[in-house]
């Protein structure tokens, strides 16, 4: 649920102390929701990756996430989100961090639907504000370009207690002319996390502008989503 957002954030950080270093991490969420939008159908999700990290900056990972097979609506229906990305993250001397990458969509056996997108995010103090662009928004069924802008807040309590926030917006040929989810949209979220007995506990409340009979169905709708994960 978290992932394609500041990814290398966390891998700068790991990876100070050593020339590389590989992370993983593996998660179990009530929904998988992206930009405001359930990808499996309001069910559970088993989602998992692996980092590396260079103290460069530099870095590469892979993500993949169950998806419901029925929401692609073509002829063969993945059953799998397969994400690939790479990047380079680092901070000016004034504190003001930048992450600059490619992110590859990927679906097993709906080829179709394969995206490609170049992101670019700036971060100082906890604020952050992101842009992710695609020449071919595929994943939403179009031949068009699509824009993600997207403005966030994250802040660490004591005892690793986590709280973030973010709202985005959808954009471009692709949702122009109604034609993916009524047009260009607006999603939100809030956020917390604990760390439990060895493991990472959180609850988030998402939610769209997006209407039932835009989004056919109620996978645009508000909702909370829990998870439980692990990071090695």
């Amino acid at each position: 649920m978290i992932k394609k957002t500041l990814i290398a954030t966390a891998l700068l950080a790991s990876s100070s102390a050593a020339l590389a270093e590989i992370s993983a991490n593996v998660t179990l969420a009530s929904d998988y929701v992206f930009r405001g939008v359930s990808q499996t159908d309001n069910q559970l999700a088993i989602q998992g990756g692996f980092d590396w990290g260079h103290d460069s900056g530099f870095y590469v990972g892979t993500w993949a996430s169950n998806v419901d097979s029925q929401f692609f609506g073509g002829a063969t229906d993945p059953q799998i989100e397969l994400d690939l990305y790479a990047g380079f993250a680092n901070e000016f001397s004034n504190g003001l961090g930048y992450d600059l990458g490619y992110l590859r969509y990927q679906y097993p056996g709906g080829g179709d639907f394969n995206t490609n997108e170049l992101y670019g995010v700036l971060s100082y103090m906890g604020f952050s504000g992101s842009v992710n662009y695609s020449n071919e928004l595929a994943f939403v069924g179009s031949e068009e370009s699509g824009w993600y802008w997207k403005a966030a807040y994250e802040y660490s309590f004591p005892y690793e207690i986590g709280f973030s926030a973010h709202i985005g917006y959808s954009t471009g040929g692709a949702f122009d002319d109604d034609k993916a989810l009524g047009g260009s949209y607006t999603d939100w979220s809030i956020a917390g996390s604990i760390p439990v007995a060895g493991v990472d506990l959180g609850l988030a409340y998402t939610d769209t502008n997006v209407s039932s009979s835009d989004c056919g169905g109620n996978v645009c709708d508000a909702k909370l989503i829990a998870t439980i994960g692990k990071s090695f």
